[in-house]
């Protein structure tokens, strides 16, 4: 072999090993660069906020725009309140109401059904064989066959979840305020998994239009695995003590603007406080339509009703 060639076959061999180690090198630069960069899909910024996050939720308030007023217990039906009945529903939907809250107490047999408590439902209630829903029982128990075989006040029909979906179905502009009745995490638990296994049966998108109210804070890490809902609210008559200092750090940290309490104790220093922090504020139960509007005057974003119609 000439040795021009061999000079040759060095060199290129020289060139190739050089080529190789500098593209080694630029590899292992590149890696270790990267190595703690994190990927779009894993930046904490965009990852949905869960209980126990410091990322408050965004939770919707748009539904304020449909009435001032919220139908207490499906509202009042002649001189009757707290029957979260059918007629009422239908009532007050006549007369212009698009929120409606309702009472959800869980019967002895462990169904959810629109009632204050057992003690009420007894006390106001035609039981055996007046519905027409049901084949009544033949006891006076809180049971689910009892409850829907009755009557309140010989004249109204109970509602159970079924009913209750489906009205949500049939009229797409209402919104449901959730008056559970339950505070502690087992019970919480049972009744909204209730809501959302009903649901199921009709459309779960049914459930966005729930208004869910909470009692305490813990409430919230209770609720929100069950099914994100899209708006809720902080009732303070069960809440443990509390300040306006306190609920203005809670709604920051969760995403909770809105605050339900008894009228009397909503002072307008207490609503404009509250409302410079962009928490929205409504009264309940009012029955006065001046006092309605003074609370209005005051600040007060939304009335709880009976008997008062938009």
């Amino acid at each position: 072999m000439k040795s021009s060639t061999k000079v040759g076959i060095i060199i290129t061999s020289i060139i190739i090993f050089i080529v190789a180690a500098v593209s080694g090198v630029c590899f292992f630069v590149f890696v270790n660069a990267n190595r703690n960069n994190t990927p779009p899909h894993l930046d904490e910024s965009m990852a949905t906020p869960t209980p126990g996050d410091s990322q408050p939720y965004n939770f919707d308030y748009s539904w304020m725009n449909k009435s001032p007023y919220v139908a207490h217990a499906f509202g009042g039906i002649l001189e009757d309140s707290y029957t979260n009945s059918y007629e009422a529903f239908l009532l007050n939907y006549q007369l212009g109401h698009r929120v409606f809250e309702v009472d959800f107490s869980i019967t002895d047999d462990g169904q959810t059904v629109a009632a204050h408590d057992a003690t009420h439902w007894q006390d106001n209630s035609t039981i055996h064989g007046k519905a027409d829903w049901v084949e009544p029982s033949t006891d006076q128990n809180f049971t689910y066959g009892n409850f829907m075989s009755s009557l309140w006040f010989d004249k109204y029909h109970p509602v159970d979840l079924d009913h209750l979906f489906q009205i949500l179905q049939d009229y797409p502009d209402v919104y449901i305020v959730t008056d559970t009745k339950y505070y502690d995490e087992a019970n919480v638990k049972k009744q909204f998994s209730a809501f959302v296994q009903t649901a199921d049966r009709f459309d779960r998108s049914l459930l966005d239009r729930f208004i869910v109210q909470i009692y305490n804070s813990e409430m919230l890490d209770y609720i929100m695995p069950i099914y994100p809902w899209k708006s809720v609210i902080y009732t303070l008559y069960q809440a443990p003590s509390w300040t306006p200092e306190s609920i203005i750090d809670f709604s920051k940290k969760s995403g909770v603007r809105f605050i339900t309490y008894w009228g009397s104790a909503l002072k307008p220093e207490l609503v404009k406080k509250w409302k410079d922090s962009g928490i929205y504020t409504a009264a309940h139960t009012i029955n006065n339509l001046p006092y309605a509007n003074q609370l209005r005057e005051s600040g007060v974003n939304i009335i709880y009703t009976d008997f008062l119609i938009p």
